[in-house]
């Protein structure tokens, strides 16, 4: 792979083309099934030789025939069961060695799999009028609305996090999209989401030869012959941290009550630590008025406010962040300077009264460096989770 941001794709070799009586067999025809000349180039150069490349969207298994004939393993993870038996056919057929296809749902077997090398994977469609006999409320394809389907999208990449090694890559192919007389800009708002949890360090646009004609004058509609690959890398962002330190001590003296935790709480405690903070973490009584308070102090500082990758603003907040456990400040100033500030209000595995009461005043900033307090965790539930080979 070169340095372009552009990779054309001409044609897909017939010989690695999902075979006609396995797309019959499909309820959507197979209509949305990828190149294999598209994951390759990907395959070959984020990942190295014989590592693990995952797919969570399987599909029809072509990411895992493209990492077969890359000499890479790998492992498809498919929520419809007729698709993950085309899949598996596909690769039998191929002698696709070294080769898995888990049938299930990713948010839920995540947890059993190795870590990836490199996570690679086409999203699926919003509105593609999806009709399966098997129901699942982690079928994107099955998705209402556009919202219910991002929020899917959104738990899907939250999963992805720790199975992913440090320093891998993860690319997510994506196309903006027409529903009806609508432009939907789903690789954007993908783009977004993949921001949050990753640092998202480029794109490149795959290009199709597709047939041209014409076009009115004033319509704007294209022949939607491209689509990103959106790659993102699971390290931290490098942030400002004195930047970072000043706005924190602006924030201590307008909210006293916040209290500052996680990696940048050891940093200001001066204990040694691997590698420097990439954020502030913030822990805040779980109060309407006081979230909307902050939201609106980071927003009149020039902080984009996130939940789950969707901006919203302060007049928002009590509504936004229902069902939420934290937001998330982002300020990018035009010099360069990037400060992060992660406020959670509801964290599974400490209580704000607690951590305060265990919390150290440090330069009049509540610290708490530590590790969580003992008492403070709660059991995990764990899942089994069955899968065909």
């Amino acid at each position: 792979m070169d340095n372009n941001s552009w990779l054309i794709l001409r044609d897909s070799d017939p010989a690695y083309k999902l075979p006609p009586d396995l797309a019959a067999n499909d309820a959507l025809g197979a209509r949305d099934c990828g190149w294999v000349e598209q994951m390759r180039p990907f395959i070959r150069h984020f990942s190295p030789p014989a590592g693990m490349v995952i797919d969570p969207f399987n599909g029809f298994g072509t990411t895992l025939v493209a990492a077969s004939l890359e000499g890479r393993r790998g492992i498809g993870v498919e929520l419809e069961p007729a698709r993950a038996a085309i899949a598996e056919e596909r690769l039998r057929r191929l002698d696709a060695r070294n080769q898995t296809v888990l049938a299930g749902d990713l948010v839920e077997v995540a947890a059993s799999l190795p870590q990836a090398d490199l996570v690679l994977t086409n999203a699926p469609y919003f509105g593609c009028r999806w009709q399966s006999a098997h129901d699942s409320d982690g079928q994107l394809y099955s998705a209402s609305n556009y919202a219910g389907f991002l929020d899917m999208f959104y738990r899907v990449l939250k999963s992805l996090k720790p199975m992913l090694r440090e320093g891998g890559y993860l690319i997510v192919m994506a196309e903006n999209l027409r529903i009806g007389t609508h432009f939907v800009p789903m690789a954007w708002d993908l783009g977004r989401m993949l921001a949050e949890h990753f640092n998202l360090v480029d794109e490149r646009i795959l290009l199709y030869e597709r047939p041209t004609a014409p076009l009115p004058a004033l319509d704007a509609g294209s022949n939607r012959a491209h689509e990103y690959a959106l790659i993102a890398r699971n390290d931290r962002k490098p942030v400002d941290l004195q930047d970072s330190l000043r706005c924190l001590r602006e924030l201590a003296a307008d909210f006293p009550e916040v209290l500052v935790y996680g990696g940048f709480a050891r940093w200001l405690a001066g204990q040694k630590a691997e590698r420097l903070p990439s954020d502030v973490d913030l822990l805040v009584p779980e109060r309407v008025d006081l979230l909307c308070q902050l939201v609106r102090w980071f927003e009149a500082r020039g902080f984009q406010v996130t939940r789950w990758g969707q901006p919203f603003g302060w007049q928002a907040a009590g509504t936004a962040l229902k069902g939420a456990h934290y937001f998330r400040a982002q300020r990018l100033r035009a010099s360069g300077e990037l400060c992060i500030f992660d406020v959670c209000f509801d964290d599974a595995l400490l209580q704000y009264d607690e951590a305060l009461r265990a919390a150290a005043q440090v330069d009049g900033l509540n610290v708490l460096p530590s590790a969580r307090p003992p008492h403070s965790l709660r059991p995990e539930s764990s899942t089994v989770v069955s899968s065909t080979q």
